[in-house]
C-alpha cells in the first residue's frame, strides 16, 4: 500500500526523528518567524489585502510567543557550556575567552527572553522592565562579537596548520574546519546584522531582517538535520 510505503520510508522515519526534539521545533519555529517578518513587509510593499499583511504579522506573533516558551530553560545549557570550557586548559586562550563569552551572552540573552516571555503570560507586570527587550539584544550581539573572533582565530589557527609544510596534518580535516570556520562567521555576521537592527544602530528594513533571519535559520535547520 503507498501508506506503508510511506510510514517506514527511512527518510519518513528520519523527519520524526527530527521533529521529536524541542530544539529541532524550535529552529524551525524561528524560520517561520522571520520568514513572516519578510512576507509581510514584501505582502504590504507589493500592494496585498490588509487581511494578507496582517495574517503574516499575526503568524509571526504567535509563533515568535511559542519560540520563547520553548526556550525557557535553554540558558542553563549556554552556562554548562561557558563552564566547561573555562575548565579546560588545553584550549587555546583565545578560542576559550570567545567561547566562554559568547556563552554568557547567550545565557544573558535567553534569561532576558525567559522573563519576557513570563511578562507576555501576564505573571509580571508588562509596564516593568519596559527596556527588557534592549538587554537581551545587547547580550545576544554580545555573543555574536564573541563568536566572530573564534571563528576569525579558528580560521586562522587552521590556515596555518595548512600551510606549514613541517607539521603533519590532515589535510580534509583542516580544510573541513576552515569551511566550518567561514560558514559560522558569516552566520553570526547576518545575525549581528539582526541584533544591530533591534538596537537601532542600524536602519534597514523589516525585509531586510526576515530575510537575513530565514537564511541563518535555513543553516542551522541544515547542520541539525544533518545531525538526525
Amino acid at each position: 500500500m503507498v501508506v506503508d510505503a510511506v510510514i517506514y520510508h527511512p527518510y519518513y522515519d528520519k523527519i520524526l526523528r527530527f521533529l521529536d526534539t524541542t530544539p529541532k521545533r524550535e529552529k524551525l519555529y524561528r524560520l517561520v518567524a522571520y520568514l513572516s517578518r519578510f512576507l509581510t513587509y514584501y505582502s504590504y510593499r507589493m500592494g496585498f489585502s490588509t487581511d494578507t499583511v496582517n495574517m503574516f504579522k499575526e503568524l509571526k506573533s504567535q509563533v515568535t510567543f511559542l519560540r520563547k516558551g520553548m526556550r525557557f530553560l535553554k540558558p542553563l545549557h549556554h552556562l554548562e557550556t561557558a563552564s566547561k570550557t573555562f575548565d579546560n586548559k588545553l584550549m587555546d586562550p583565545i578560542l576559550q575567552k570567545t567561547t566562554v563569552v559568547r556563552n554568557l551572552g547567550y545565557a544573558g540573552y535567553l534569561t532576558i527572553d525567559a522573563f519576557i516571555f513570563l511578562k507576555m503570560l501576564g505573571l509580571v507586570n508588562k509596564s516593568k522592565f519596559s527596556n527588557a527587550s534592549t538587554w537581551a539584544s545587547r547580550f545576544w550581539l554580545l555573543g555574536l562579537i564573541a563568536g566572530v573572533i573564534n571563528s576569525l582565530r579558528s580560521y586562522k589557527i587552521n590556515i596555518t596548520k595548512l600551510n606549514n609544510k613541517d607539521e603533519k596534518v590532515d589535510v580534509e580535516d583542516v580544510k573541513g574546519k576552515i569551511f566550518k570556520a567561514k560558514r559560522k562567521l558569516v552566520w553570526d555576521l547576518l545575525d549581528m546584522f539582526i541584533a544591530l537592527n533591534s538596537l537601532n544602530y542600524l536602519h534597514f528594513t523589516e525585509g531586510d531582517v526576515g530575510l537575513a533571519g530565514s537564511i541563518t535559520s535555513v543553516m542551522g535547520l541544515k547542520d541539525l538535520w544533518a545531525a538526525t
